[in-house]
């Protein structure tokens, strides 16, 4: 029976991250700077892990939040090498991929247009779904967080956030990787994997984006 073996990709923060395990040990990760062109630069590090992979029993990817672009590419690439390992893909969010420090924490993120998203992590794993908010309730929020003694992080820098410096103080930025999205995956049970495994990767959105409607008429209403 081959050993369980699984590859992560993540390229939706500023540092991407490739990482390969087999049989619960890691066996290798490569780091690099994903900025505006991880199409580029995550192949060095992806050839480089791939040269010590045989078989795949899944490959994990981060889905963001974070960099729309990255995250894209993260998935194509997880798909591509999938079709090639006869794999699945298992798509996680990559505030699952963040080392943290106590059982709980809050993630926070910049959803732009005022707005800004909540979202509490626990035992390594999301809880529930996300929220977004305006400024009053950030701040209510984080508040609640240094209360509790709760770890707060983003993918954001803290400056990104219109509060005040006591509360941008409160906020840790922090990176997503990829031997931790594995982590993430393997803790979960065989019913769970499977339904990840079945589960379309997509980018994760934190809000719906911004499409202005053009107001020429089209040739039908000419």
């Amino acid at each position: 029976m081959t050993a369980p073996s699984f590859l992560a990709i993540e390229t939706s923060v500023e540092t991407g991250s490739v990482a390969f395990w087999r049989e619960g040990i890691l066996v290798m990760e490569r780091s690099f700077l994903a900025g505006r062109k991880p199409s580029a630069t995550l192949w060095p590090a992806l050839e480089e892990v791939m040269a010590e992979v045989g078989s795949l029993s899944a490959i994990v990817v981060g889905i963001g939040p974070g960099s729309y672009n990255g995250s894209r590419v993260g998935i194509a690439a997880a798909q591509g090498l999938a079709l090639v390992h006869g794999c699945e893909v298992a798509p996680i969010c990559s505030f699952e991929g963040v080392k943290l420090s106590g059982e709980a924490a809050l993630a926070i993120g910049d959803a732009r247009r005022g707005s800004f998203s909540l979202q509490v992590i626990r035992q390594g794993q999301v809880d529930g779904d996300f929220t977004l908010v305006e400024k009053e309730e950030l701040e209510q929020a984080l508040e609640e967080a240094q209360a509790n003694e709760r770890e707060v992080f983003s993918f954001d820098e803290a400056t990104r956030f219109p509060i005040a410096e006591n509360w941008q103080n409160l906020i840790q930025r922090r990176q997503s990787q990829a031997s931790l999205l594995i982590e993430a995956f393997l803790r979960r049970d065989e019913e769970e994997q499977a339904m990840l495994m079945n589960t379309a990767a997509e980018p994760f959105y934190l809000r719906d984006p911004h499409i202005t409607i053009g107001k020429r008429k089209s040739l039908l209403e000419r």
